[in-house]
Parts: structure tokens; C-alpha cells; sequence
């Protein structure tokens, strides 16, 4: 009879489960800490300690390519878990590239909003008669406003 101990085992077709686990959790936790980085530097350019001088935080896009390398990252170590059959480290990176790819498919949409409202409104032709909200003679398109 061959004794299994719980810190040690292996199995011919799955990784340590103790070592799973460790470098799961443990890559985990530096891809979070990586990303608070990334999005903390991104946070703070727009931190004003003068009244008089409201801060503007840098475009988001610019720390994108950042948050997409932590992604690369966690989809690198699932593949390699993935071949090595760890399975704790599979779906603790796979969920952790999800993230990463949901954080920038938002941050992008975010930005384009953020764009369109930094853009100034260009005159549009009124075809119609009257005042376009309803408001006074210097709304209205025909009046000379």
C-alpha cells in the first residue's frame, strides 16, 4: 500500500495541489495589487491639493496598455497551468484575464464618452421653425441666437 501525505502528493495527472493553490492565490493577489497600481497612478493625476486649481485626471487610454499587460500575464500562467493541470491556478488566472479584459473593454467605452463630452458642440443646420428647448429668443435658431 503506498501512503499519501497531504503536503507532498502528486498524482501522475495533477499538479501539487498545495503548489496549486499558493501560486493561484498568490498571483492573485499581485495582479489585484498590479492593477490598483495602474489604476491608483491614474487616479491621482487628477488629485489637487489647490482650490483654485481643479485637478484633471490624465485620459484613461493611456494606462489601458498597462492594465492589458497584468492581462497577458494571467493568460500566459492559464495556459501554462492549464498544460501542467493545475487547476486552481487555471481558474484563478482565467478569471483574473476575464477581469482585466472586462476592465478594458470598459475603460475604453468610458473614454470614448469622456472624448465625445471634451469636443465642442459643432452649429447644426435648423431646417424647422421655433426654439429648440423651448426657452427664450436667444435659443431659438431663427432669431439670430
Amino acid at each position: 500500500m503506498t501512503r499519501h501525505t497531504l503536503g507532498s502528493e502528486r498524482t501522475g495527472d495533477h499538479a501539487d495541489r498545495g503548489a496549486d493553490i499558493g501560486a493561484g492565490c498568490g498571483l492573485l493577489v499581485l495582479e489585484l495589487a498590479l492593477l490598483v497600481v495602474i489604476f491608483g497612478a491614474w487616479l491621482l493625476t487628477g488629485v489637487s491639493l489647490d482650490p483654485a486649481k481643479p485637478g484633471r485626471t490624465d485620459p484613461l487610454s493611456g494606462y489601458l496598455p498597462w492594465a492589458g499587460g497584468v492581462g497577458l500575464l494571467a493568460f500566459g500562467v492559464t495556459v501554462i497551468a492549464a498544460r501542467a493541470k493545475a487547476m486552481i491556478t487555471v481558474i484563478s488566472q482565467g478569471f483574473m484575464a476575464t477581469l482585466v479584459a472586462v476592465v478594458i473593454a470598459g475603460g475604453l467605452a468610458a473614454q470614448r464618452v469622456e472624448d465625445g463630452r471634451d469636443r465642442p458642440v459643432t452649429e447644426q443646420s435648423d431646417t424647422g421653425g421655433g426654439c429648440r428647448s423651448g426657452g427664450d429668443s436667444g435659443e431659438c435658431a431663427r432669431s439670430g441666437g
